[in-house]
């Protein structure tokens, strides 16, 4: 097991969010409807034997003890050290700019696990938002929503088409460009895919967001590569 799945896997237990950075974040009301909408029948998988590992680096959600609070910048600073020796950024700024991103997102994006994308070709981190979720509303609104196909204030109307992959089946993709706004100047690209498993009762979503439209495109392929490496599997503490 690798050392992004040995994370998912413990932070996809449901837990109780109490104590020191977890109870902080819990005043978000987007970290309150990621960990009330989370999944209670399936959480996922991504076998790194399908897309490259050192591309990839998992945050672990707001910490629930000092020592797990205090593992984050160090998790961080091991994956930002393996970027920087590809070409990336240097480390300091490569960590403080995961520390920065990740107390951003998980208090104002929904979703329960925030990776970053430090592969090709840039090597510097690049948010990708995953969620798990309880199956609600019809498929085709359910998920057009999660991958954020109705976003406002566009530069145009957002593309949508079918993302299939061999372990999720037919999903949706969405790419989009949102208009600058007061606090952000630049267009902001969106890149959204969702999916549902009716058997486990559950929907899959990735999202990401940049203001550097070349970038967001360049990454494309390495996103998908992950995609394409994700399973929806049963909880095994479901019954519990």
């Amino acid at each position: 097991m690798t050392r992004n799945q040995r994370h998912a896997q413990k932070w996809s237990r449901l837990v109780s969010f109490a104590g020191l950075e977890a109870e902080r974040f819990m005043q978000s009301e987007a970290f309150r409807a990621s960990y009330q909408g989370i999944s209670r029948t399936a959480t996922y998988e991504a076998d790194e034997r399908e897309y490259n590992g050192a591309n990839w680096a998992l945050l672990p959600p707001p910490a629930t003890s000092l020592e797990s609070e205090r593992a984050t910048p160090v998790l961080a600073q091991g994956f930002a050290k393996v970027a920087h020796a590809r070409g990336g950024a240097p480390v300091d700024v490569a960590v403080k700019a995961m520390m920065d991103i990740r107390e951003d997102l998980y208090m104002n994006w929904v979703g329960q696990y925030m990776y970053f994308y430090l592969g090709p070709p840039r090597y510097r981190p690049l948010p990708v938002m995953l969620g798990i979720w309880k199956m609600t509303d019809e498929r085709d609104e359910q998920l057009q929503m999660l991958a954020g196909y109705g976003t406002h204030n566009l530069v145009e109307p957002p593309v949508m088409e079918d993302f299939y992959t061999e372990h999720l089946g037919t999903g949706v993709k969405v790419w989009c460009v949102q208009k600058p706004e007061k606090r952000r100047k630049p267009v902001c690209g969106l890149l959204g895919y969702a999916w549902r498993s009716e058997e486990l009762e559950t929907d899959l979503h990735l999202k990401t967001m940049c203001t550097d439209l070349g970038w967001l495109q360049a990454a494309m392929p390495g996103i998908e590569e992950f995609a394409r490496a994700i399973r929806i599997v049963p909880r095994r503490d479901a019954g519990d």
